[in-house]
């Protein structure tokens, strides 16, 4: 009996030596992942939207876009024209968009669209888009431009105001990209001006060592954080729609401006 029982206990001492090894080489593993993770400071991606195949605002998601009313042909200054008309606009088409619990949102369309029902399509094709942004980002926009033609989208944050072009919303739509196309660009309207070059934010960015894209890193006081503040938003509302592997790199390696950040989210 009693050999029975010294020989059941050195089983288990065995087992448990074991489980033990096992344990700790587990642990050695995970240890070993996070110490690549953390030495891998270059940028995860080219850009966040278009060099990325993440859907991190989906067409499912909550909208608080209520209607759309038409206001009329009026006279408005249109920054980014691609053709030699210049800056002012005579027969700009204006609607007012309407959110549950905000303000509207005025988009203007150039008069190149030739009527109102041309117009009023791009118009609708932004709607739903602006009511997937957190609220106090979209109360930050006065108006939203839209042009004719094909060019890349740019924001204008002393403004209160981005740029989008309808050949390229239809890429965008296409690549579902236009949800993050608009979040990007308002986030450098409620971000940028106050923070883009602030002391804070360089000082973040010196800590951190580490840019999410290389168009961030390429232009860290114009990029950064309206590249940055789609990750962290995603992770904050949408745990799990990123990657783990995402999440972790970006907690160890730029963890000063993913903290700044979740506090808006």
């Amino acid at each position: 009996m009693k050999k029975y029982i010294v020989i059941t206990s050195l089983m288990a001492l065995v087992v448990g030596c074991k489980n033990i090894q096992r344990n700790d080489s587990s642990q050695n593993d995970m240890s070993k992942v996070a110490h690549k993770i953390k030495e891998e400071t270059k940028p995860l991606f080219r850009t966040s939207i278009t060099a990325t195949e993440i859907d991190f605002i989906r067409e499912t998601d909550n909208d608080a876009f209520l209607n759309l009313k038409y206001i009329g042909q009026h006279t408005k200054e249109m920054p980014g024209g691609l053709s030699d008309e210049g800056l002012i606009d005579n027969g700009t088409y204006v609607f007012k968009a309407h959110f549950s619990n905000d303000k509207s949102v005025e988009i203007w369309l150039h008069s190149s669209f030739g009527n109102k029902k041309k117009a009023k399509a791009y118009a609708d094709k932004l709607t739903s888009r602006l009511g997937k942004l957190p609220s106090f980002m979209r109360n930050t926009l006065n108006h939203v431009v839209i042009h004719t033609g094909d060019h890349t989208a740019f924001a204008e944050d002393v403004g209160g105001f981005f740029v989008l072009y309808s050949d390229n919303m239809d890429t965008r739509i296409r690549n579902n990209d236009l949800e993050e196309t608009v979040f990007h660009e308002t986030s450098h309207v409620t971000f940028d001006l106050k923070y883009a070059k602030s002391k804070m934010w360089k000082k973040n960015q010196a800590t951190d060592k580490a840019f999410i894209t290389e168009y961030a890193k390429s232009k860290p006081y114009q990029e950064d954080i309206a590249e940055t503040a789609l990750f962290v938003y995603t992770m904050k509302t949408n745990p799990n729609r990123l990657s783990k592997e995402i999440e972790q790199w970006i907690k160890i390696n730029i963890p000063n401006r993913y903290k700044f950040l979740e506090m808006f989210f």
